[in-house]
This record gives C-alpha cells, sequence and structure tokens, in this order.
C-alpha cells in the first residue's frame, strides 16, 4: 500500500509498506494492503512503518488517519 506522513508544513514519508501501526483515539490499529476504508482521529504516539528490519518511527501530537485499502494518507500535528 502507499503511505503519505504529512505534518503542517512538510511530508514526513511517502512510499510503499505492507504494515502501519497508527495511534487512533481508542488504542492502536494495523492497517494492511486492502484494508477495509477508515477514516480515524489519531491521539499522541508513534506511527510505526513497516515490519521486520525495515521499520521506521514517527512521534505525532495528534491528526486523522484515511485508507481506502490501496494507500493510507496520515495528516499529522
Amino acid at each position: 500500500m502507499h503511505l503519505y506522513i504529512y505534518s503542517l508544513d512538510k511530508t514526513l514519508f511517502e512510499g510503499e509498506t505492507n504494515s502501519v501501526i497508527l495511534p487512533s483515539q481508542d488504542g492502536e490499529i494495523g492497517v494492511l494492503p486492502h484494508h477495509e476504508p477508515l477514516v480515524t482521529a489519531l491521539r499522541k504516539g508513534v506511527v510505526a512503518v513497516g515490519d521486520g528490519e525495515e521499520k521506521k518511527n514517527f512521534e505525532i501530537e495528534g491528526g486523522f488517519a484515511y485508507t481506502d485499502g490501496a494507500r493510507l494518507i496520515v495528516l499529522a500535528d
């Protein structure tokens, strides 16, 4: 799935990944390719991208996430 992580003033990440963990208001959500469509509010925490040795972490203060199964867009504070 194609992932975009945007902050207010720059693009933090853009690229392909097969796993993302999001800090939602109700707890952590794992998003994989072909996930059901979803819009969710995010809380302060870490967006964990990838799995295994290729893992990257991005600390956020909150925001929103949207996926249609083929792409995931994170708008972060």
